[in-house]
């Protein structure tokens, strides 16, 4: 007999074999690449137009300080649901966005040979850890001009010692904890300024209040604890520093972090940082360290003329630098950007298990653990747009925690970021298909969307995970609503409209944004020849699709009960164990109107539909 949720060894194994090749699709595009010559990091150069579309803080937005671990800012998105004439109202979805952190992330300093990845660099030049360092403070220094009722940063007293004896780094002792870092000509402002930047402990810090009492800081805020520290080396005359100096503004550090990158020519390395810095709420929210390699930093042959400093990176593109900036506070969003690249808008929740096998049996494979840039490359080239964030989330570690959510098919969807991206990153994404006259069925995937659409008190929440319920329901075993607009003939889909921000003396700022068409992913199945490993194969030990079925079917199912038509998948292994109010065992046949108790019973026959379990 037929299995009612699970598929058969066949179809299992078909879609292994499909996981397995798309991903191998796109090793064999990044190893055209390379025999093509064709940019390695080109990605980084996207961060200047990146997501045009995505939004960022409003000037006085409107900040709730209730909290004792963070700040959140509110907004109100708008959705569109159906095209004229369909009556079905546009509805609005509240989001919140934390922009304060109750603890500064930790930062740890390890030897290349240790740390996992490592940016590729010329010449041994690696600058990756101090770019951060100072991106950490850029990036904080913005958001204290913009956030309302934040303040800083502000130098502490902790500062990187000087180097007073003009150690060649050649010569600097093998196994040494110092890392000298060679500062350029500067002043004694800038002096400073990389003084706090790399100081052990925390040199500077950027607050806003809580209403519960503590003080909280920036998302970007770091503590630097290692063993290795930095000596900083400058060319200019070595003269004790002030003790009091004002902490340099967004704009200066920004000057200074420029002026570094000209003096070095590590520009792409700073862009490199930034992608990085990023993701440190990330692992923030992951609770957990950071661990950074130790910079090396060549001193620089200077020739006798004065530095002339250019307009800095970044100044005349501050409205992206914003964009970042909102996109980097809401590490639930980024995380949901990074797994997005795992979904499949072809592959059911009763079968997931088995693409997610086929993947990870391929990423596991030789030929990609043997190098992490290679298994970076693979991934980025999925969807080129991401490549950037996935890049940050492998030179500060993110990726690990992100690729075991992958492999467990444990991840959340963020609609917002979504829309704001152009993102396809659930099922409940795409558009309603539309009926043929005298269709008697539709696809359970369409019956979410027209019941999410509907926005029903029940379902005003998406389905948590991404991947679409298999089968189809009889038009006449859906609810009111689906019945309705599925006859409509009229096109229905979500559709992001815009958004309104919540700001001071009860004010709104609405914004509102033409439709951003989503990306189709990369990954074609390929004709040839491809020698499938079928170690990971395992149809019995399928957890990731009995998961994510149980929890798309509790969405679906769990307000209305279970069509009679579904008995056999109402009394599945999967589904069996639901915890339910209305959950009894099953009396009637196909010909009763309801079953259950008569708990809520009679409201929902009139509003809902008959034939439940």
């Amino acid at each position: 007999m037929e299995d009612a949720v699970c598929p058969n060894e066949q179809a299992f194994k078909a879609m292994y074999e499909r996981g397995y090749c798309t991903w191998f699709s796109l090793y064999e595009m990044t190893v055209a690449d390379t025999k093509n010559h064709l940019p390695l990091w080109d990605c980084l150069f996207q961060l200047e137009n990146a997501f045009p579309d995505h939004p960022s803080f409003p000037e006085n937005l409107a900040v709730d300080a209730s909290f004792s671990n963070t700040v959140i800012a509110v907004g109100i998105s708008t959705w569109r649901t159906a095209q004229e004439p369909c009556d079905l109202p546009s509805f609005d979805q509240e989001f919140f966005i934390p922009i304060a952190s109750d603890r500064p992330t930790i930062l740890t300093i390890s030897d290349p040979q240790q740390s996992t990845f490592v940016f590729p660099r010329s010449e041994d030049d690696d600058h990756i850890t101090l770019l951060i360092l100072a991106w950490t403070y850029i990036l904080s220094a913005r958001w204290a001009e913009i956030i309302p009722g934040a303040s800083g940063p502000e130098y502490s007293s902790f500062e990187a010692e000087w180097d007073d004896k003009n150690i060649p780094l050649e010569r600097a002792p093998t196994g040494s904890t110092t890392a000298i870092v060679d500062l350029g000509d500067i002043d004694d402002d800038a002096a400073r300024w990389w003084a706090a930047v790399l100081a052990l402990e925390g040199g500077w810090n950027a607050s806003i209040p809580s209403d519960k009492g503590p003080i909280l800081h920036s998302p970007w805020s770091t503590k630097l604890v290692s063993e290795q520290h930095f000596t900083l080396s400058r060319g200019t005359k070595l003269r004790p520093l002030l003790t009091q100096y004002r902490a340099a503004s967004f704009t200066t550090a920004l000057r200074y972090l420029s002026n570094y990158c000209e003096f070095h020519n590590v520009a792409e390395q700073s862009h490199a940082a930034l992608a990085a810095t990023l993701l440190l709420p990330v692992a923030r929210f992951d609770n957990r360290r950071v661990q950074l390699p130790t910079p090396r930093v060549r001193r620089k042959v200077r020739l006798n003329r004065e530095t002339t400093c250019k307009t800095p990176a970044w100044s005349k593109n501050l409205n992206q630098l914003d964009k970042f900036l909102t996109l980097s506070c809401n590490a639930v969003g980024t995380k949901a950007l990074l797994s997005s690249i795992f979904f499949d808008p072809g592959v059911a929740c009763n079968i997931c298990g088995a693409w997610l096998q086929g993947t990870f049996a391929f990423l596991d494979s030789d030929i990609i653990m043997q190098d992490q840039h290679i298994l970076l490359r693979v991934l980025m080239k999925r969807d080129p747009s991401l490549g950037f964030l996935w890049l940050g989330a492998f030179i500060i570690g993110a990726k690990t925690r992100s690729l075991q959510e992958a492999r467990q098919a444990w991840w959340k969807i963020d609609l917002h970021v979504a829309a704001w991206t152009g993102t396809l990153m659930s099922f409940i994404q795409e558009p309603v298909s539309t009926l043929a006259p005298g269709t008697k069925e539709l696809s359970r995937a369409d019956e979410c969307r027209l019941m999410y659409l509907s926005h029903d008190q029940y379902y005003t929440t998406p389905p948590l995970f991404p991947f679409p319920p298999f089968g189809s329901t009889a038009i006449t075993d859906t609810n009111i609503d689906v019945r309705q607009h599925a006859q409509c003939e009229t096109s229905h889909g979500l559709e992001y409209e815009g958004l309104t921000w919540r700001c001071r003396s009860g004010q709104r700022t609405t914004t509102t944004f033409p439709r951003i068409p989503f990306r189709t992913k990369d990954g074609q199945l390929t004709n040839g020849n491809i020698s499938i490993t079928y170690d990971k194969l395992d149809n019995e030990d399928d957890d990731c699709s009995e998961m994510v079925t149980r929890n798309i079917f509790t969405w679906l199912r769990d307000d209305d009960g279970f069509p009679i038509a579904e008995r056999a998948i109402r009394e599945h292994e999967w589904i069996d164990n639901l915890d339910s109010d209305d959950d009894c065992p099953i009396t009637g046949d196909a010909q009763s109107t309801a079953g259950g108790n008569l708990h809520g019973w009679l409201l929902k026959t009139m509003t809902k539909r008959s034939n439940s379990l």
